[in-house]
């Protein structure tokens, strides 16, 4: 009996597969399994995460340690003649060990979410052209918009080296019944319509230019607001009307010289265009009278480097401009979407990635001017031993409690070691001091302020991290 069961089972078996051959799919697993530990830092507070700026100076601040998890893993499923992708991903992220989302005894919590989950396809009568839908990784520039978001994007060349991408992407439809519907035009969310162009014009040389749209009718009961902390344009995409346009220019180079590869990397973005239907906070708690703005930033980045032998050296100038005056109805600070950076291991994010005091390429509203020089050396094939120092500095002046004003947030002195004991495992370490520049005291405890920058921030991490 049992036997014939089991002839059943394989004769069904293959009967279904050979019904499901012309749709059959080659299956790949992958996995970014990171353990991070905060193993010290002198400023609890400062690293809490929170947009544009989450966190405030504390004097004799508790020392913290940690240990956390965050794990992604995600399955791809490609048709046999590579016409057709999916992918689906999940997320487990940033849970501490012992605490109760699911890292304290006997592990049960809630705390899975989806990452992605989209299809692409070639476009039929094409040669590479590809349509992705779906909540997806989303890449305009790094600068302004780089992050997950529900898009459909249209990629593909134009011969001659020409490459490009059409993105539309609706960032937040939370706030639709805010819109007034006399006027609306079908356009219900905060919107995203962007073009990348790029293009190859030798083996050391490629080009690109972008432009992204941004427009939003959300406008909720009453008056919103937008802080000197989180001061992003997807904290404001539920509550606000804007118009906003970026458009940026990149270029990279390298070229073998007598001293080693030499290579510059630039960039430039401006922005402009209008939000309306918010009040401004500043970082102060002033008053703010305005609720309309005109919106007119600028960001330049420049990355100048030479690899020689198992060295490379390189600089890097980052300027975002700020905005100088808290009452005006002027926004003159760089604004950016949704991104990640970690040029600052103290001001942007480290190697325990969900605690940070910024996200983007500027510091509050007050923009950044950053000069950084970082040296990597490879000690082995598998082991790269870096050190950086970076003078951080404001773009605009901030208000201190003493009545004078200052840009300067310090000097920050780093270093990071990567090993690999195993090409799919990484074993790091990385740590960085800042010595606090008057321009810190603004963001101290109100009662520790003073005009003077006197809490100086250490922080030490390290990962254990297996990528498959």
């Amino acid at each position: 009996m049992k036997r014939n069961i089991l002839a059943t089972a394989i004769a069904g078996m293959t009967t279904l597969s050979g019904s499901w051959a012309a749709t059959a799919a080659e299956i790949e697993f992958h996995g970014d399994m990171d353990n991070r530990f905060q193993a010290y830092t002198n400023q609890r507070d400062w690293f809490s995460g929170g947009n544009s700026g989450g966190g405030t100076l504390k004097d004799d601040e508790p020392t913290e340690s940690f240990g956390e998890v965050k794990y992604r893993f995600w399955a791809k499923a490609t048709s046999d003649d590579k016409k057709v992708t999916g992918v689906f991903a999940t997320e487990i992220g940033g849970i501490r060990y012992g605490e109760g989302s699911g890292g304290d005894y006997s592990g049960d919590g809630v705390n899975i979410e989806t990452r992605w989950a989209y299809v692409d396809f070639l476009v039929p009568n094409t040669l590479d052209q590809r349509v992705s839908l779906g909540l997806q990784p989303v890449s305009v520039n790094r600068h302004v918009w780089n992050e997950t978001a529900t898009a459909a994007v249209w990629k593909g060349s134009l011969g001659s080296g020409f490459d490009y991408q059409l993105l539309w992407g609706r960032g937040d439809s939370s706030n639709e019944s805010g819109v007034d519907s006399e006027q609306d035009e079908g356009w219900d969310g905060a919107d995203n319509f962007a073009i990348n162009l790029n293009k190859r014009y030798s083996p050391n040389l490629s080009a690109g230019l972008f432009y992204l749209y941004q427009m939003n009718d959300q406008i909720a009961e009453g008056v919103g607001t937008v802080n000197s902390r989180e001061y992003e344009l997807k904290s404001i995409a539920d509550n606000s009307k804007y118009s906003v346009s970026s458009f940026g220019v990149e270029m990279d180079y390298d070229q073998e010289t007598s001293l080693g590869r030499m290579f510059v990397k630039g960039t430039v973005i401006g922005q402009s265009g209008t939000i309306e239907g918010v009040n401004f906070v500043p970082l102060n708690g002033a008053t703010n009278p305005n609720t309309n703005y005109d919106l007119s930033t600028f960001l330049g980045r420049g990355e100048l480097g030479l690899q020689f032998g198992p060295n490379q050296l390189t600089y890097t100038v980052l300027y975002a401009s700020g905005d100088g005056n808290e009452q005006d109805a002027d926004f003159d600070a760089f604004i950016a979407t949704d991104v990640d950076f970690s040029d600052s291991m103290i001001f942007q994010e480290n190697m325990t990635s969900d605690d940070y005091f910024a996200e983007t390429p500027y510091i509050l509203d007050k923009g950044y001017f950053m000069n950084k020089l970082q040296l990597d050396h490879k000690l082995a094939a598998n082991i790269t031993v870096s050190g950086m120092m970076v003078y951080n500095r404001l773009a605009e002046n901030i208000a201190l409690a003493d009545g004078s004003s200052s840009k300067d947030l310090g000097l920050e002195f780093g270093s990071k070691i990567s090993y690999f004991p195993y090409p799919s495992l990484e074993l790091a370490a990385e740590a960085a001091y800042l010595a606090s520049g008057d321009a810190m005291d603004a963001l101290e405890e109100t009662a520790l302020q003073d005009g003077k920058g006197d809490q100086d921030i250490v922080h030490v991490a390290g990962r254990v991290r297996y990528k498959f």
